[in-house]
């Protein structure tokens, strides 16, 4: 061994191993080409496993490839080294080669054998074929399952749709009668002498056919929601007038009780909110109806208070707000509880349960869920309940100064000239509705049966507003609107949409054509007055107020050629308010120009009205007018 380290290139004493062929050209060219032909070969398949490696890092044997490479390496220069000795008998660098092929080769063996229980478990080409039919059988199977899930949800919407839609055209056949149960009832009470049985008698039917429109609205409500189709529509509104307007209802039920009705509002309560005035009337007055209804003697208390707030991204502050019923009524038991937000369970006494669905509470449940909060009841058998839910309402400070309108009495009439109003409605019971409610109070109705003799009716009276129904012969509602709006002299007419259809496709899609409001069936007279008092800037005239009226009036006033209106300047920055829709402002400077000069007054009254109402378009004309 020490003679390899002090002698590896000296070649003293050894014979070249080619003299061992006796120098036979043949034999000597036949190991040349041999050992070149091998060491080339061997030198190839490192580098194929080198490119095999690069494409493939995802091979957990990569280190053995790199072992197999060196030792092909060694075994190849291993050749080469042999064709060398053939002339230079370096037999020590030889044996060195050939020693460094051995430990390779032996590391090489113990590496595969600790690598090859790895490589057993990998699947056999046999097993690999058998996996990709269990697969090809899977995913089939899987197609198979997804298309039937498709078709049976395609059958689920499809009957959901096919529900609700029969729903909705029973609903409509169900409120053409009762809009002529309710509209003469009401004609009948404003405008008939009765003996107290005989208004007694109106009035049960006025309720009985409230509640069948309760009980059909409260089904679709249901239907919407199991449709998951249950929206909310957020406005801006005044809070306190609101909370008014759902107190006014529940107190007269409490005096008709003879019970106590207390109403606790927090101080700090935002003057305008914006949420779904709508929906949370609704929720409001089912609670506060329910504690009515289930109280025989004490109170019922409606409190409302903030419990939170915080600012938001936009400047504007979230307030988090309870609202609170509780009453000292019979109570509900533990077990009750726990079912009264079930679709059609009612608790209490046999009598009570007849006076409703059972699906207030439900309905109430889902659209306090929608608005992020859940109604929660604490009560105790016998003793009373407290029912509450929370729900943050963002602050709205853009709502307009809007004055409620109270009951003043019966209207009689209107102040000003004889306005004509064109109803189209191809039911000639809805029309008798319309007729009986408006020709009393001193309009001209004209009538039409359908779209195209509207068209023929209004060239040839020029109505001052229309009221048309959205499903007519030969010519509909909808197309009606279009033309109407379509036609350049006729594009500010005041157009109210009126159906009985409850999709609300059709309210949106009345609007979207150019109606400027949607007059739901069965028509409430109440609605349809403020409706004209809005649109045609009325001022109504009340029962026992007639004398002092006529008083004030000079013959056939016409209110319009006494407006006298502001400077110019003023025009121009209340037109650039209109613009900017600034309703807070408009009203501001109203208020200024009131103060100001009273001979503004009846020019101030009609900004306010329009503005209050939203009316922007309107009030814009209005303005114009006089600007030019």
């Amino acid at each position: 061994m020490p003679t390899f380290f002090n002698y590896p290139f000296h070649s003293n004493g050894f014979v070249p191993h080619g003299h061992c062929y006796l120098w036979q050209t043949g034999l000597v060219s036949l190991h040349i080409i041999s050992d070149a032909t091998i060491a080339l070969a061997y030198y190839s398949i490192p580098f194929l496993l080198i490119y095999f490696i690069s494409k493939r890092k995802d091979v957990p044997f990569n280190g053995v490839f790199v072992l197999f490479g060196a030792f092909i390496i060694a075994c190849g220069t291993g050749h080469l080294m042999d064709i060398w000795t053939l002339w230079h008998p370096d037999y020590w660098i030889a044996g060195s080669l050939k020693a460094l092929t051995a430990i390779i080769s032996i590391y090489t063996a113990f590496a595969l054998f600790y690598l090859m229980p790895q490589a057993l478990t990998l699947p056999s080409p046999a097993q690999l074929e058998a996996i990709n039919r269990v697969l090809s059988t899977e995913i089939v199977e899987r197609k198979r399952i997804e298309k039937e899930l498709r078709i049976a949800e395609e059958i689920a919407q499809n009957s959901s749709q096919a529900k609700s839609e029969f729903l909705a055209n029973m609903s409509h056949e169900l409120r053409t009668p009762l809009n002529g149960i309710l509209g003469y009832t009401q004609i009948l009470q404003r405008t008939e002498s009765l003996s107290e049985k005989g208004r007694k008698g109106l009035s049960i039917i006025y309720q009985c056919a409230s509640h069948l429109l309760t009980l059909i609205n409260d089904v679709l409500d249901l239907s919407k929601i199991e449709a998951r189709k249950l929206e909310l529509y957020p406005v801006d509104f005044y809070l306190p007038a609101f909370i008014d307007s759902v107190t006014e209802i529940c107190r007269i039920k409490a005096e008709q009780k003879v019970i106590a009705f207390h109403i606790e509002l927090d101080p700090d309560l935002p003057t305008g909110i914006h949420a779904d005035e709508k929906r949370l009337r609704q929720v409001l007055i089912n609670l506060l109806s329910n504690a009515m209804k289930f109280t025989h003697q004490g109170s019922v208390t409606f409190k409302v208070e903030v419990i939170g707030q915080e600012s938001n991204d936009n400047g504007k502050t979230n307030y988090k707000i309870r609202f609170q019923v509780i009453d000292t009524g019979t109570g509900i038991t533990p077990e009750q509880a726990d079912k009264i937000f079930q679709p059609f369970e009612q608790v209490g006494s046999q009598k009570r349960q007849s006076e409703g669905t059972g699906l207030g509470l439900a309905i109430s449940q889902k659209i306090i869920l929608l608005m992020g909060g859940q109604i929660q009841v604490q009560s105790e058998f016998g003793k009373g309940s407290t029912f509450w839910f929370e729900a943050k309402l963002p602050e709205s400070k853009d709502w307009a100064k809007v004055s409620r309108v109270v009951e003043q009495g019966t209207v009689i009439g209107y102040q000003g000239q004889r306005r004509t109003i064109l109803i189209a409605d191809d039911k000639w019971e809805n029309r008798s509705v319309i007729v009986n409610l408006l020709e009393p109070v001193g309009f001209t109705v004209v009538e039409a049966s359908n779209g195209q003799e509207a068209w023929v009716q209004f060239l040839a009276k020029k109505p001052d507003m229309i009221i048309t129904d959205l499903v007519m012969p030969i010519l509909d509602g909808f197309e009606l609107i279009n033309r109407l709006r379509q036609s350049g002299p006729f594009k500010e007419i005041p157009v109210i949409a009126s159906s009985a259809s409850v999709f609300a496709a059709d309210q949106h899609k009345s609007i979207d054509v150019g109606a400027d409001a949607f007059l739901p069936k069965p028509v409430e007279a109440e609605t349809l007055l403020e409706m004209l008092r809005q649109f045609l800037h009325l001022e109504w005239i009340f029962d026992g107020k007639v004398d002092a009226i006529q008083k004030n009036q000079a013959g056939g006033l016409d209110q319009e050629n006494e407006i006298i209106s502001p400077a110019n300047e003023v025009l121009q920055q209340l037109l650039e308010l209109v613009q900017d829709g600034d309703i807070q402002k408009i009203l501001e400077l109203t208020e200024q120009l009131s103060a100001s000069d009273d001979r503004l007054r009846v020019f101030v009254q009609q900004i306010v009205q329009l503005a209050s109402n939203f009316q922007l378009k309107r009030l814009e004309t209005f303005i114009q007018q006089y600007i030019n």
